[in-house]
């Protein structure tokens, strides 16, 4: 919704993913993460969301109502995220139910679903008083002279403590999510911390309507990626509410994870039973010119907009939606922590996804996809990533 989106730059990326086969995308209507009200990249056109005072800016909720209109009518919904976890410690709980309203008033008749907050647990810190994020020195010298001076380190001892944060968050955003339920009809998610399960992030979770997670942008996430989904199944939910990851590994960010990560997270999620699957890019997500949240890395909007992996992880997809069974049971082979396969069979047959063919012992019969070529094979590779279905009459 800012201004380092120009229109014809959102207009492209509409239509890209739409292309590509996505049906949703996830938009921020308010302050962006890692700003502040003040920050000139925090601004639509017609200025920021609202001001640490407490004044909303109802030309900006006309703005982001005309951007979400024209991702309905260019084919995509909106998963409105109206806040980040360290604004209600700005705004305060009443002013943020306030904002909400003000939020839902103005796009709950589009093709929209909601998301409370991103990262509601997010700790408090020096860059969320600063006006200008793009300030990194001087937030480098803020850390390092609190290290040397023994008053500030008492100073910042002071400053609520994770445990206490979490309890006091998640009676705030619970009374949040409490007065927006009431004001529409739509689905309400929450965007957790890594480490963190939405349902564990308010004290009213039966309010919530899919149970989330952010498994986070490392390696040593990798077993999450499948752990996650499948533990959430196991649990068990009277609801039957589903599970999604709405921030797995980003493409590109701190320099990694590109296209077989990105194929990797796509088709053990899916198999492993998530609703959904969310793709991001470093320098989209942020609309980066290379130097704007820089410490997440390099990578531009540009660089990102021309990826070839949000086209390949739509044709894996559709094919996962065309034969994905109701009632599916998932079967791993792990070594460790490192998964061989992972399988789901339907009354409609088995789809298996092998992340290493020469790591595997034993593979299935049937036709052979290629994830990174987006295309069937007839023989089965010596080494890489490969899919395999299993449906009466094709082995």
């Amino acid at each position: 919704m800012t201004t380092r989106l120009r229109d014809e730059d959102f207009s492209r990326l509409v239509d890209l993913r739409a292309m590509q086969g996505f049906n949703a995308a996830q938009v921020v209507v308010g302050i962006p993460p890692e700003t502040v009200p003040e920050d000139v990249d925090a601004a639509s056109p017609v200025g920021p969301a609202w001001r640490r005072s407490g004044e909303f800016n109802p030309r900006y909720l006309q703005h982001a109502r005309e951007r979400i209109l024209a991702m309905n009518r260019g084919g995509l919904g909106a998963i409105v995220y109206g806040a980040w976890g360290p604004q209600i410690n700005w705004l305060g709980v009443e002013r943020m139910c306030d904002w909400w309203r003000e939020v839902i008033s103005a796009t709950d008749d589009l093709d929209v679903f909601y998301c409370l907050s991103g990262e509601s647990n997010l700790q408090l810190s020096l860059k969320d008083l600063i006006p200008n994020q793009r300030a990194a020195g001087v937030l480098t010298r803020l850390e390092r002279l609190i290290e040397r001076l023994p008053f500030l380190r008492r100073a910042a001892s002071r400053l609520p403590q994770r445990p206490r944060l979490i309890e006091y968050r998640c009676r705030a955003w619970s009374r949040v999510l409490e007065s927006a339920v009431k004001l529409t009809d739509k689905p309400f998610i929450i965007h957790p911390n890594p480490l963190d399960e939405g349902f564990s992030c308010v004290n009213n979770s039966y309010l919530l309507a899919a149970n989330s997670a952010q498994t986070g942008h490392t390696y040593q996430a990798r077993p999450r990626l499948h752990r996650l989904p499948m533990t959430h199944h196991a649990a068990g939910d009277p609801a039957g509410r589903g599970f999604i990851n709405l921030e797995p590994w980003y493409e590109g960010i701190h320099g990694h994870f590109f296209g077989q990560d990105q194929l990797y997270a796509f088709w053990v999620s899916m198999l492993a039973g998530a609703v959904s699957f969310c793709y991001g890019a470093q320098g989209i997500w942020n609309v980066g010119d290379g130097s704007f949240l820089a410490h997440w890395g390099g990578q531009t909007f540009s660089q990102a907009f021309a990826l070839d992996t949000p086209r390949l992880i739509g044709k894996s997809h559709a094919l996962f939606t065309a034969i994905a069974g109701k009632k599916a049971e998932v079967t791993l082979q792990e070594k460790g922590d490192v998964l061989v396969s992972i399988q789901q069979s339907s009354e409609k047959g088995s789809i298996t996804f092998v992340p290493e063919v020469s790591d595997a012992a034993a593979i299935p019969a049937g036709k052979v996809w290629l994830p990174m070529r987006g295309e069937f094979i007839e023989r089965l590779p010596a080494h890489g990533q490969v899919v395999i279905i299993s449906q009466p009459g094709n082995n």
